[in-house]
């Protein structure tokens, strides 16, 4: 099988890349960070594309014969929504969502010749927006409804669609981003979010293991009958479900509450 794997230097799609190619299936790995590539087996065929590149994108993917497309990319910044600039927010919407447009509509054709299946890696923030992620749950709501917009055009036409979403991941996504939270706070110490930004210091809320996710990613992507969405870590499955129930005010409080320092957050970061 023919397997291509965007976000291929990061954890989860590094782990999946390598996972599918030690099945024996033939893998093409596409990341912008050649380093992490340069990582992979030696089976991966790898290329340093920067996917939010659409013509780049069409003239190095389009044609090729794919029977799997697995989209792992994504990144994030921790800031308030008045904090954060356009060209933040432009970045992350590109990075996590416009970036796998360009793949996907590159490959479709040959995905549709082969019957074949795109597994998208989301997060659980596209279905429940956190504070100081603005940007990245707004990327990751728009690529939940793009997910189901586009398996609902392409499944009658043979090509089956999967979205994984799972809780947080110890990938190093996390860790970055709340350095760059207390970067922040010290450039700006008496801004409005400063001590809210204090506090995600050392920010590694408990997670699920990249492992877990690499396995319901491979799972999705070769099954012979994959479900419409998988949901990877308690916390993924719970949290959505009670706070689509729950009054909006009464939500908000719950998603505040599990805040880095506050009373959920002990709860289930312990």
């Amino acid at each position: 099988m023919n397997v291509l794997v965007t976000g291929a230097a990061g954890g989860i799609g590094g782990g999946v890349a390598s996972a599918l190619a030690a099945a024996g299936h033939r893998v093409v790995g596409v990341d912008v960070d050649r380093p992490g590539l340069d990582a992979l087996p030696d089976a991966v065929e790898t290329h340093a594309l920067d996917l939010r590149d659409g013509e780049a994108v069409t003239e190095r993917l389009g044609g090729r014969p794919f029977d799997r497309v697995v989209s792992c990319v994504g990144a994030y910044e921790i800031a308030a929504v008045e904090e954060t600039t356009v060209d933040s927010f432009r970045r992350q919407i590109d990075t996590n969502l416009t970036a796998v447009h360009g793949v996907v509509r590159a490959t479709l054709p040959a995905l549709r010749e082969r019957g074949g299946r795109i597994v998208v890696v989301g997060s659980m923030l596209g279905g429940v927006s956190l504070p100081y992620h603005g940007a990245y749950s707004a990327a990751k709501a728009g690529l939940r409804g793009y997910v189901d917009a586009l398996r609902r055009e392409v499944e009658s036409r043979g090509v089956t669609v999967a979205l994984v979403e799972p809780g947080p991941v110890r990938t190093g996504l996390n860790e970055r981003a709340a350095e760059e939270a207390r970067e922040r706070a010290e450039r700006h110490p008496d801004g409005p979010y400063a001590d809210a930004y204090r506090s995600f210091a050392g920010y590694a809320p408990a997670a699920t293991s990249v492992d877990a996710v690499v396995d319901r990613v491979v799972v999705a992507a070769t099954t012979d009958r994959p479900r419409t969405r998988y949901r990877v870590s308690r916390r993924a499955r719970w949290l959505p479900r009670v706070t689509a129930v729950l009054p909006d005010r009464l939500a908000d409080r719950l998603v505040r509450a599990g805040l880095p320092g506050r009373i959920l957050a002990r709860l289930i970061d312990r």
